[in-house]
């Protein structure tokens, strides 16, 4: 195991596998609400992204992608292709939640996703590179285990990956603002425990912005990305900032419309690049500061 990884307490083990025992009844009545295909054949829910430790910090998106167990041909990723854990062939989701081996090896692969060679980085970003992980290095974090950048582990509101992109089924609002979704992801974000929380996408600021847990401030832009808009909140449950972000860095910005020249006569092409969001990551963080002066996440 990599240096960096710290191995789950006892203790920790025995609530991810609460959490997760959750998630798998959770799977198993999806075909009430979900069309069967878009939930993928042996596939497992997916917790968190990357080892915990304390302080760490917590990015927040959508639902796990499918990409995440299907190759692009639409096969299982299996094996040493495997970024999670695949049910053999003619296991139910049922004798999966009873077998504690199977339930340990799933919490190891979530614990060494980015400390694997399969990790998705057409999504998170290679190591010191753009997307996601360009953002968190101009905060001065990573998803990727190192020694000198504070460490960020990834989660989801939904933890079941879908065929589908959760922005075309049809039923996303019922299953994003599902109560479900509600207790688990706060339940989720308690384990992990974090010192900072980075959520994803303005339909999901939106969202935590009606529950009584988070609050958060007037919505701010950064100066040389004006449509690069985000937020500061707060968690009162643990007593930790919120950095909520109108845009998804992950995803190259295609929430702000692709194409799309910002009031300084900008593409967000240019938005996407490592040097600008690296640029973003290291305002937003200057602004946390000045905010939270006694905290150093």
């Amino acid at each position: 195991m990599n240096e960096f990884i710290e191995p789950l307490s006892p203790s920790e083990v025995e609530r991810a596998k609460f959490l997760l025992k959750r998630a798998i009844r959770y799977q198993a009545g999806l075909s009430k609400i979900l069309p069967a295909h878009e939930v993928i054949d042996r596939a497992t829910p997916v917790l968190w992204f990357g080892s915990i430790s304390p302080g760490n910090w917590v990015t927040i998106a959508t639902n796990p992608s499918s990409k995440e167990f299907l190759d692009k041909d639409g096969d299982l990723l299996l094996g040493e292709r495997s970024r999670f854990y695949v049910r053999e062939k003619g296991v139910s989701l049922k004798d999966y939640a009873e077998n504690d081996k199977q339930l340990q090896s799933t919490i190891e692969m979530y614990n060494t996703y980015f400390d694997r060679n399969t990790v998705y980085r057409s999504w998170f970003g290679k190591e010191n590179g753009a997307k996601l992980e360009g953002f968190l290095n101009g905060m001065g974090a990573s998803l990727y285990t190192t020694n000198n950048k504070k460490r960020v582990v990834h989660t989801d509101f939904f933890p079941i990956a879908t065929r589908s992109q959760m922005s075309r089924i049809s039923a996303k609002d019922k299953l994003l603002e599902s109560q479900f979704v509600k207790d688990f992801i706060r339940d989720t974000i308690d384990f992990l425990n974090p010192s900072l929380i980075i959520v994803l996408g303005k339909e999901h600021c939106s969202r935590l912005a009606l529950e009584r847990e988070f609050s958060f401030d007037e919505i701010k832009q950064i100066k040389d990305f004006p449509d690069a808009q985000y937020q500061i909140g707060f968690y009162h449950e643990l007593g930790v900032p919120v950095v909520g972000l109108h845009f998804k860095p992950s995803e190259q910005f295609i929430g702000l419309g692709g194409n799309k020249i910002d009031s300084n006569g900008k593409g967000h092409g240019e938005y996407a690049k490592r040097q600008a969001l690296v640029h973003m990551g290291e305002e937003i963080m200057k602004d946390l500061q000045s905010l939270f002066k006694s905290s150093s996440f």
